[in-house]
Formats: structure tokens, sequence, C-alpha cells
């Protein structure tokens, strides 16, 4: 008999209807159960129906193909070998089969089908946009932090929290329109990692981890016991843009900026008016409020201390 459970995952309410055997990584993917899905701040809207079934397969997994012709499918498919989901984006629901031998591959389950199932439901509604970014919490003040693939926003987000600073997500940030400005959601229960820095993170250091890109990164989930460092909403303060460089900072203003952000919040959009309404949104949620361009080097410790100085603590 199917077990029901009730999450949170970007802001939205999540329904799912599961086989009892998925509960430890329903656990790893979302973190703890929504205590009152009904005094949700979204209960009102759209919520993720997610049914997930087990089978028996000895198929190989095989990473599923990640392009605009998959996201913008009416029927968006994910298939992975034996693992496979179906998403309704106008109905909002999810039909997820993994293989039994899938359950102990977070590869498969999390960046391969969870991961993408949110990041394309997002894409596809008109009232929803994603930020490539993390975001950070330090003594009340949040930031988000924003670079291309590659830039470091993981690292850098990473670090912080293990310098103290709150992680609420490392490179996506999700907006709903209904929100106040200002207001995103975040991605907390997994960090994208290379090998080399996950010795200088001791609250991960017995944390599930698991390979890609052939080894330069491991995705590794967040334990439990380090969830009371991590948090979900952000209402932010301020931005910071991630760069290559000596460690510097320097305000930049919006519209120099907004251009590096377009590919990301019109993803999966096609309707003009559409990405014109985010781009106004985008512009109420950030315009007003500090931007920096942090140039960093390899120093972690310099580049989370200068912007510790800079954006948390304004001095």
């Amino acid at each position: 008999m199917n077990n029901e459970y009730w999450y949170e995952c970007y802001g939205f309410p999540v329904r799912v209807t599961a086989d009892p055997a998925v509960t430890a990584v329903l656990a790893d993917a979302f973190g703890p159960v929504l205590a009152d899905p009904d005094r949700h701040r979204h209960a009102a809207g759209p919520v993720v129906r997610l049914s997930v079934a087990v089978v028996n397969s000895d198929a190989p997994a095989v990473e599923p193909p990640h392009n605009p012709g998959v996201l913008k499918a009416d029927i968006i498919t994910i298939d992975a070998g034996a693992s496979r989901a179906t998403v309704d984006p106008a109905r909002w629901t999810v039909e997820l089969t993994l293989a039994r031998r899938d359950l102990a591959d977070p590869v498969v389950w999390g960046r391969w089908m969870l991961e993408r199932i949110f990041l394309y439901l997002v894409c596809r509604s008109p009232r929803h946009y994603p930020m490539h970014a993390g975001g950070l919490q330090v003594g009340g003040r949040t930031a988000l932090v924003c670079g291309p693939t590659g830039m470091g926003k993981s690292t850098f987000t990473t670090w912080a929290m293990r310098r103290g600073a709150t992680l609420l997500g490392e490179d996506i940030m999700v907006r709903h329109l209904d929100d106040p400005p200002g207001v995103f959601w975040g991605y907390p229960y997994a960090v994208y990692l290379a090998p080399e820095l996950l010795d200088g993170h001791p609250q991960l250091a017995q944390a599930p981890r698991a390979a890609v890109d052939g080894g330069a990164k491991y995705r590794v989930t967040v334990p439990a016991a380090v969830h009371q460092r991590t948090g979900s909403v952000a209402e932010v303060d301020a931005t910071v843009v991630l760069n290559r460089g000596a460690d510097e900072i320097r305000r930049r203003e919006f519209d120099d900026v907004v251009e590096q952000w377009r590919d990301d919040y019109a993803a999966g959009k096609d309707d003009p008016d559409v990405i014109a309404e985010i781009e106004a949104d985008l512009r109420r949620c950030l315009a007003d409020r500090p931007i920096w361009e942090l140039s960093a080097s390899a120093d972690l410790d310099a580049a989370h201390d200068l912007v510790l100085k800079t954006v948390f603590t304004g001095s």
C-alpha cells in the first residue's frame, strides 16, 4: 500500500503518493515533511502531485537528454533507462518510476529526476521563473549569489555555510510572482562540490555523495544533522554576482547585469508578454537593492570575508 506525504520544494507544496520503499529517498530529497500543508504560504497556489512507484529492472542507468526540446514538450518525459518520469506541466502532476537499484543512486533519483522535474515545472509556468543563483543568510540579511555554470556558486555558498551562514540554495532560486517583491525560494538539500573541496567541509564529511561528470564533482546530500544551518525562503537584501580575478568587490547597477540573467528567467517561456512581466517583476525585486560584483581568487576565506564585510555587515 502506498504512503502519502507532504513536502515543500522551491516553495511549492508537494503531495507525494509513494511506495514505502522510497521513504529514505524522499527524506534525502525534500528534507522534513510539511507539518501543516493547509497553512503553507502557497497552499492556495499550484500543488505538485508526485506519485512514485518502484520496479525491478536490470536495465543500465543512462543520463536522459537535457535540452530545450525536452523542456518544451507538452508532456515531458525523463527517461534514464530503468527509471522514468512523466511530467504534465499544465496539471502540475508527475508520475515517477524508480528502479529498485536506483534508490541507492542519488544521481539518478536526484540530479536526473527530481531536480530536473521541479526545474521543468518552474520553467514551463507563466507565474514562476528560475534564477541561476544560490542564497545565503547571515545575521538576518539575505543575498542571492549569481553566476554562470562553473563560476563557483556551489563552492562559495557551501563554504559560507561552513563559516556560519545559513544555506538557502546553491544553484537555482525560484521566484513566485504572487509573492512580495524580493522573495525567492531555494533548494538546500544537495550541493555539488569538487572532491578536493570536501576535505574542507567537516559538516559534510559523512554525507552521502555520488560522483558526477566523471568524478569532477560530487552530488552531496546535506545530512539531517546540518538542516538547522539551512532554509528555503530568501527575502533578498542584496545580490552578489560572481566573477574571477583578484579579491575585490564593487557595486553594479541592475541594468548592467540583467542581460546575464535573461537565459535563466526566460527558459521555457515563449510568450513575449510573459517574459516582459517577468522582467518587470525582477526589476521590482532587485533593482532597488544593492548589487555587488565579486571578483574572487581561489582563496575562499578571503572572498567570504570580503562579502561578509561589504554585503552582510555593511562596514
